[in-house]
């Protein structure tokens, strides 16, 4: 894509970052899943140590707010990629997180730097950077395809520092899910308690077991873009 070609960005600033306390969140999702998944199958890590969380921001170069320190003080993600407890995906822990950061990273600089030689788009329009990479999107969940629901610490005028996004390989539409960390995990924990999920009985090889019931979808990224009114992934 030639530099005259590129997005505009909108004047003016994102909303600024919110300063939330999860634990209660935490403490509904503890309880739902402690009451509809499986112990010995459906299982989170050990907490992740203040030197790993240190470790991660200057990998990165951010300093990550205090409820990404406290999701991560909670579990350090799961190692389970069919059983996550994201809908099916995992919390990716933090050195996975690193590596899929790294990856994106790697493919930035093959591009030489350009974040838009893949067009994309965004919604709502001017929340999201419309790019294909943006090295300050964190990846909190991976769907084992090269896409994510993540952080976004860059974002356009029309949305809000540390707000929750799809994003990824066949993301080309970038969506904001929640404007923030503990929005997005309240959701989350709206949609489980409400009872919009299928746990899946059948021992199935491909296909994760935990999936949304309304709309019906075998992907979480599809039903939450239908249940929240965005568009589809592709241009």
């Amino acid at each position: 894509m030639a530099e005259t070609s590129r997005p505009k960005r909108p004047p003016g600033q994102a909303k600024p970052l919110l300063e939330e306390d999860i634990a209660p969140v935490l403490a509904r999702l503890d309880a739902w899943y402690a009451a509809h998944l499986p112990p010995d199958r459906s299982v989170f890590n050990p907490p992740a140590t203040d030197a790993q969380l240190d470790a991660f921001e200057r990998l990165i170069g951010l300093k990550m707010p205090r409820a990404y320190r406290d999701l991560y003080r909670w579990h350090d993600g799961e190692n389970d990629d069919r059983r996550g407890h994201i809908y099916g995906y995992p919390l990716l822990p933090l050195h996975q997180a690193g590596a899929q950061w790294k990856v994106w990273v790697d493919v930035l600089a093959d591009f030489g730097g350009n974040r838009y030689e893949i067009p994309g788009g965004a919604w709502p329009e001017h929340a999201v950077d419309p790019a294909y990479i943006n090295p300050r999107w964190i990846p909190l969940t991976h769907d084992g395809s090269g896409n994510h629901i993540g952080l976004d610490f860059d974002p356009w005028p029309g949305g809000r520092v540390g707000q929750v996004i799809l994003f990824g390989r066949d993301e080309d539409v970038k969506a904001v899910l929640a404007e923030s960390l503990g929005k997005f995990l309240e959701w989350i924990a709206g949609l489980l308690e409400s009872g919009n999920f299928r746990l899946e009985a059948a021992e199935e090889p491909v296909l994760r077991r935990f999936r949304l019931k309304d709309p019906p979808s075998n992907d979480f990224h599809e039903g939450a873009r239908s249940l929240l009114g965005a568009p589809g992934p592709f241009l």
